[in-house]
């Protein structure tokens, strides 16, 4: 982080970084399914349709409908009858995505915050 956060900043950046804890088990589940053997794909299909709509609800909830939808395409390729191969090929596409969106929305915020700061200091001095 370049410097201090604004309040509403550091709560932005707070919700963002609550997500990365089921962001890193989804991913975890879908390299699991990536490596398992055929006996233990419906177990973890299971899991990760299940931790992947939970995660979706809490994406819609908190107003990132966007990574929501990464979630359901997640969730919904878990369902689907594919082959292994392309299943894990889906899933890895959306979670990473999900990771470069999340880790991009903390960045951005961060910027913008610094931003602001830039200019009603500028402002300040132009005052004075």
């Amino acid at each position: 982080m370049a410097g201090k956060l604004s309040p509403a900043a550091q709560q932005r950046v707070a919700l963002l970084e609550s997500f990365t804890n089921d962001i890193g088990r989804l991913n975890a589940l879908v390299e699991q399914y990536a490596v398992a053997n055929k006996v233990g794909h419906e177990n973890l299909n299971s899991s990760i349709r299940r931790l992947g709509g939970q995660l979706k609800l809490k994406l819609t909830g908190a107003g990132l409908d966007a990574m929501g939808q990464l979630c359901a395409a997640i969730e919904m390729a878990a369902a689907r009858g594919l082959q292994p191969q392309q299943k894990t090929r889906i899933m890895r596409e959306n979670v990473g995505s999900l990771k470069f969106q999340v880790e991009l929305a903390i960045r951005t915020t961060i910027r913008e915050d610094d931003e602001l700061r830039a200019k009603a200091k500028a402002k300040a001095e132009k005052a004075e």
